[in-house]
């Protein structure tokens, strides 16, 4: 076994709650794309608990759009929006008034 199970006395949702306090919604946003794209790699137990304990207290965070943690944990379904800007939306230019 490559690591040995080891008694682990911390509060991981607390320090989660400690970390997350300070930052702006932005922000937040910020660390959750981050904390899912570690959540991919082989970590470390107690790594994976601080990842899975982050992500917890940023979704149960009050003003967090669930859409937006969605897109970013499930990723664009198309290659066209993920690309989108908002002047592809506009497809219709003005017409001249006479």
């Amino acid at each position: 076994m490559k690591y040995l199970p080891k008694e682990d006395n911390r509060k991981y949702d607390e320090e989660a709650k400690n970390l997350i306090k300070p930052l702006s919604n932005s922000r937040l946003y910020e660390l959750y794309d981050i904390v899912v794209k570690k959540q991919k790699y082989s970590n470390a137990p107690t790594r994976d608990r601080e990842l899975i304990a982050v992500a917890r207290a940023i979704e149960n965070t009050k003003g967090i759009e669930s859409h937006k943690l969605t897109r970013i944990k499930e990723g664009f379904k198309s290659e066209m929006a993920a690309t989108a800007r908002p002047q592809d939306g506009f497809t219709k230019p003005a017409k001249k008034k006479a």
